[in-house]
């Protein structure tokens, strides 16, 4: 019943788009406004029923599983590492992870996935912003899974590990103690802790750690921060925002174990693992849809160039020195934009638990202190001459060192620093 059910859905977008004349006799057809208005109505008809149907599979796929624990599984079950392509969405830009439990002998197909958390926690956005939001191992049906990610158009490759009934049985029994209510729920960490470290590490321990990989055709020397930078050319501002606020600890090297932090990284890693007796850790591989999703066609704009336009923001604010008022208004907006940038960068530092966002040198020129002078350019006094000095002096050491701190800062910024340093020189032209 539940794979008559998820077919069904397979086939509701092509209904959904195939005209229909539910109810319309030939008379009433040769009217075009009665039926292009009936065409529109069977439309939606046929989309509440799909969900309408979604809504009642994955119920009765919930209701299935809790009707039927299962904690042994038969010797022809097979477990495999699904890794999904990036999505256009921000929390999937990086892909996703899951682990794949099929055992056609008790009926079971199932994923468990690690990248889960609920938006009704309480006070979700601050535990979110705070790095304190528990993320948990999620049971759902491999039938759900692959519905919602092909519905997404995004691409899974199925790896089929290589175990023996052992090795089988125990990453189930450690998946299953996952599960379990009390030990569900963990802290998401974006490099150290998340849907794929999470899938490396209970792989590894149900081998007992004696799994080897190969990674001699790894781009060993690479940061954490440049295992990013694929997935973000296509969203460069993103890419600009992330660089920004990410810190020093993105700058570390990445070891062949840190490749896996990325589902792509862990799925090219168990390409290459070992099992102790020589065998492959992976058997084969099968991609669904077996044609990999295109990617749409994407040329950059002016405005897709961070460098571009912070450079020419520099431009217009230089332009803004030759008339006072328009200079007036220029740095007000300018001081509390890099103020608030500042701000937000202080606090991922300061008053959150991300590990990935501290020590960050961005900081020296985008101070959070801009923000109570931002509406005081007025003031000619002389702690205002001090202070513009010191914004001019460390904006000024940022940019002399840029290439030496041990930090990569990002290329768009440089433009907004050298301005911050000569806006910091000009302030000191006020006298009291």
């Amino acid at each position: 019943m539940a794979k008559q059910a998820i077919d069904f859905l397979y086939l509701m977008p092509r209904l959904s788009h195939t005209p229909c004349t539910f109810g319309v006799n030939n008379s009433k057809a040769k009217n075009n406004m009665v039926y292009s208005t009936d065409c529109r109505l069977s439309t939606v008809g046929c989309r509440l029923i799909q969900q309408f149907y979604l809504g009642f599979f994955l119920l009765l796929s919930a209701t299935l599983y809790s009707q039927k624990p299962v904690q042994t599984i038969s010797p022809s079950a097979r477990i495999s590492l699904m890794t999904v392509a990036p999505g256009e969405f921000v929390y999937s830009t990086f892909g996703h992870s899951a682990i794949r439990v099929f055992d056609p002998a008790q009926g079971v197909d199932r994923c468990y996935n690690y990248g889960t958390f609920q938006f009704d926690q309480p006070n979700f956005l601050l535990k979110f912003c705070r790095g304190k939001l528990l993320y948990f191992l999620d049971i759902e049906s491999y039938r759900g899974f692959e519905y919602g990610n092909l519905a997404d158009r995004r691409t899974m490759q199925e790896q089929y590990l290589q175990l023996d009934s052992t090795q089988r049985q125990r990453l189930f029994a450690l998946l299953q103690e996952n599960a379990q209510e009390e030990n569900r729920y963990y802290q998401y960490d974006f490099f150290y802790d998340n849907c794929a470290t999470r899938i490396r590490d209970i792989v590894q321990n149900a081998l007992l750690n004696e799994v080897t990989y190969d990674s001699t055709q790894l781009p060993m020397g690479t940061t954490m921060r440049q295992l990013l930078r694929p997935y973000l050319v296509r969203q460069p501002w993103m890419g600009f925002g992330i660089d920004l606020v990410l810190g020093t600890p993105a700058d570390r090297r990445a070891s062949p174990q840190d490749f896996m932090f990325l589902p792509d990284g862990l799925h090219n890693m168990f390409g290459t693992a070992r099992l102790p007796d020589g065998r492959a850790l992976v058997y084969d591989e099968r991609l669904t849809p077996p044609r990999p999703f295109p990617l749409p066609e994407w040329k950059p704009g002016i405005f897709d160039r961070p460098l571009l336009c912070t450079s020419l923001l520099v431009l217009i604010g230089l332009l803004c020195m030759l008339h006072p008022r328009a200079e007036r208004m220029f740095d007000t907006v300018f001081w509390f934009v890099i103020g608030l940038a500042g701000l937000i960068m202080a606090l991922l530092w300061f008053a959150t638990d991300h590990s990935a966002t501290k020590t960050n040198y961005n900081l020296m020129w985008a101070l959070p202190t801009h923000l109570l002078v931002f509406w005081r350019l007025k003031n000619r006094k002389a702690w205002m001459r001090n202070y513009f000095a010191i914004t001019s002096i460390l904006a000024g050491l940022c940019l002399i060192f840029w290439k030496f701190w041990p930090q990569e800062l990002p290329a768009a910024a440089m433009p907004l620093a050298g301005l911050v340093a000569l806006k910091g020189l000009w302030g000191l032209r006020r006298k009291g």
